[in-house]
């Protein structure tokens, strides 16, 4: 980056872009490395007290070779832009891109933004505003290019030679298991049903955990479907809604037994050739059973088959007779942007996932557009207990405008939840700030004069031109760390005004804005936001972490100010109306609908700011 770029950023830039990448996560153990790079980059973030804002990758398949498949990198890439970005921090450069090209194209827009590129893991740290530094990250893009090509061509060959022995590549379809020699073989995994209806995972030759527990195979559940679909009598839903009524649960990637849903259904009646032993070759997409004229006659005995012959043949018969063949021309319609998809939850199982206290029964809400009209659906076959299982996509939003409406102020109030914020915490007090202040500038002027003294001896000639380097480029570093040290008064500032600026942002772009660009705004904000499909409001929500402290003082100065500064929202009645609160997150600032706010540290406190009132 320039020496004049580097100026222009200013003080008032303190937010650091911290990006997370997991090429590929397969279960639970995957997450080793998603903790440690956010433990080193919240190192860094610490270091220059930077506020860290996080974007993560992690889930399935992110490949570091594109971007189109990282919806988190895509929406870092926005926030580029914003003034109070200073840097963008990743553990090591492969976690960025593995492609040469992506990454001079990203330095290229760092640049052209006034933002650092700072690097987390140990022994990474490079100077990317020098030509050395620049070389470096070229030459290192470049290796890791050519790794990830090294890695791809090696796992074509494992995936060939696999499907040459007639052995299925991936996650094993459910109800089967891989023996040694790589083959399907039923599983003996299940989950036993207890008598308060809550399921626990567990083997078919092991102790019920309960002397009435209910043993439900996932071998037999898979079987069950099978001879459901092969009736030839119901569709996806309806065969979800059978399967969930007679006790069966379906297996999650992590091991754990949930509520089958309609797209359960489809994997298990998908894989009929996988269960016959039949490994076909290419795209799973150009194999359907659509595609082919006699699917039953491309299966046949192989040894290996998991179930019965005919029933798989069966199934792949109704399969194709219910397939609809695709044109061969034809324009691709466009995907949909939903503003608040992966935010929304439905409340109804929100509270099952409180009582069973196991957030894997959360269920978001997805998005459904059929002939022009969009709506957020609720997924198909869980049956949690709503009756309503979709709502029109507008009505959602205007809550949620409503409510970013209500958690707005006015900047003057900025000084009153600052005052909030001074008093709140032990020890703020204006003899610490001055005596912090004298010693921070006691400090830089230290390694200002470190500096001019090892130059000086540089000059007369007792100290070498590396070793003079060295000691200046400590001494920057060191001044660099005191210059981004604050008072806590002074990052509670910091803090408070990006809160107050993201939640402004949201407030005056909604309109204007386009569905990716709404979509970027809600995520910078929200966590979650929680949706009574059958009342049509807004029952709870969350704001990200570093919003917390900003909603605990609006609230304490509504309470030192009753009047609200402002005139009654009826849209604020959604969070205002009385009721059971359905759950209690002791991690997150948790706003119920009973008005009442769980701090992190499990804390109650009165929110009379959200009953009905538009803010001053």
């Amino acid at each position: 980056m320039s020496p004049g770029k580097q100026a222009a950023r200013g003080k008032n830039r303190h937010v650091a872009l911290c990006y997370i990448r997991q090429s590929y996560t397969r279960d639970a153990n995957d997450t080793n490395s998603p903790q440690r790079q956010r433990a080193n980059i919240q190192s860094v973030c610490d270091r220059y007290g930077w506020t860290p804002e996080w974007f993560v990758d992690a889930e399935g398949h992110k490949s570091g070779r594109n971007e189109k498949n990282r919806p988190a990198w895509l929406a870092l890439k926005v926030r580029l832009g914003d003034p109070s970005v200073v840097a963008l921090v990743a553990n090591d450069l492969a976690r960025l891109h593995r492609k040469s090209w992506h990454v001079g194209r990203t330095m290229e827009m760092l640049d052209d933004h006034g933002v650092r590129l700072v690097f987390a893991a140990p022994g990474r740290d490079l100077d990317t505003s020098t030509p050395a530094g620049r070389m470096m990250i070229n030459f290192l893009a470049m290796q890791d290019e050519a790794y990830a090509n090294d890695v791809a061509q090696r796992s074509k060959d494992s995936i060939a030679y696999r499907k040459n022995r007639g052995i299925t590549v991936g996650i094993p379809p459910f109800g089967t298991v891989r023996d040694e020699d790589g083959y399907l073989i039923p599983t003996p995994e299940g989950a036993w049903q207890l008598p308060d209806g809550t399921f626990v995972a567990g083997e078919a030759d092991e102790k019920p955990p309960q002397p009435d527990a209910i043993w439900r195979g996932y071998y037999a559940c898979a079987q069950r479907v099978l001879e459901i679909y092969s009736e030839n009598r119901y569709g996806y839903n309806r065969i979800a809604e059978i399967m969930t009524g007679e006790g069966w649960m379906f297996r999650d990637r992590w091991g754990n037994p949930r509520l089958i849903s309609s797209d359960d259904i489809r994997r298990i009646t998908s894989n009929w050739r996988q269960y016959a032993g039949i490994v076909p070759d290419g795209r799973s997409k150009d194999n359907a059973a659509y595609n082919l004229d006699d699917p039953a006659s491309e299966l046949f005995d192989t040894g290996r088959t998991v179930f019965p012959i005919q029933l798989l043949k069966t199934v792949a018969a109704v399969q194709a007779e219910r397939s609809v063949r695709t044109r061969p021309f034809g324009q691709q319609k466009k995907a949909f942007a939903y503003p608040l998809i992966r935010l929304l939850f439905c409340a109804h199982c929100e509270k099952l996932a409180a009582e069973a206290d196991n957030p894997k029964k959360r269920t978001r809400l997805t998005g459904n557009n059929q002939r022009g009209k969009t709506r957020y659906r609720h997924a198909e076959g869980i049956q949690c207990g709503t009756q309503a299982r979709s709502v029109p996509t507008h009505l959602v939003e205007r809550d949620v405008l409503e409510l970013v409406n209500l958690l707005t102020l006015k900047p003057e109030a900025m000084d009153a939840m600052l005052e909030l914020a001074v008093q709140s915490e032990a020890g703020l007090i204006d003899e610490d700030a001055e005596t912090f202040e004298a010693q921070k500038r006691t400090m830089i002027a230290k390694y200002h004069r470190k500096i001019e003294a090892a130059r000086f001896l540089f000059e007369e000639g007792d100290m070498s031109r590396e070793d003079y380097l060295k000691r200046k480029d400590d001494s920057e570093r060191m001044i660099a760390h005191w210059e981004a040290r604050t008072t806590e008064v002074q990052k509670k500032a910091i803090e408070l005004t990006a809160c107050l600026e993201a939640v402004n942002r949201l407030r005056g772009s909604w309109e204007a804005a386009t569905n990716e660009e709404r979509q970027m705004l809600a995520r910078n904000l929200f966590q979650s936001i929680v949706y009574d499909l059958d009342q049509r409001k807004i029952v709870d929500f969350r704001l990200h972490a570093w919003a917390d402290h900003y909603l605990m003082l609006r609230s304490d100065l509504y309470d030192d100010d009753p009047d609200g500064g402002g005139a009654s929202n009826s849209g604020g009645q959604n969070l205002a109306d009385e009721g059971e609160t359905l759950v209690e997150n002791k991690n997150s600032t948790t706003v119920s609908s009973s008005g009442e706010i769980y701090a992190p540290n499990g804390t109650r406190t009165r929110v009379s700011a959200l009953k009905g009132r538009r803010p001053g």
